[in-house]
């Protein structure tokens, strides 16, 4: 049985192994997709995996999944996977500990700038929740990987 996280993102999807490295499809680190053909996309994704890894069936597949902002794209992949998902992670959730930890270091300016991810900048304040809002181009920006460390 071989285990992936599954990063949705806009316009990609990110897979990685069970020990957090990279599942590489067609030389690359991520998979493109159409988002009005995200299901076809899933299943294509699918079938590399297991052209990739020699498999003949599905279900020697799991995935962990690391959701999108969009519950629409979010449940789509999650029917064209389903049984295949032992575990679902909110992105909001990943990001919000992501940017906790970041904030650590005050030279990052985290609560004053945020961080990117996935086409979007989230930001933290010090006694309040975190919100969501457009690209920034002062934010640091972090990648799917960085936030697997968080799905432990």
């Amino acid at each position: 049985m071989l285990q992936y996280f599954l990063a949705i993102c806009k316009n990609r999807f990110y897979v990685y192994r069970a020990d957090g490295k990279p599942e590489y499809l067609g030389g690359n680190d991520y998979f493109e997709y159409e988002q009005s053909k995200i299901r076809e996309a899933t299943a294509r994704l699918i079938d590399e995996i297991l052209s990739n890894n020699n498999l003949a069936d599905r279900n020697e597949l799991q995935f962990a999944l690391i959701e999108n902002s969009d519950a629409v794209r979010n449940e789509i992949v999650l029917k064209e996977l389903k049984n295949l998902v032992v575990r679902r992670y909110p992105v909001n959730d990943l990001v919000y500990a992501a940017m906790v930890e970041l904030a650590k270091n005050p030279a990052l300016y985290i609560y004053d700038l945020g961080v990117n991810y996935d086409g979007e900048s989230y930001h933290l304040e010090k006694n309040n929740p975190m919100w969501r809002g457009a690209y920034s181009l002062l934010a640091l920006s972090i990648a799917p990987q960085e936030l697997l460390k968080f799905t432990r």
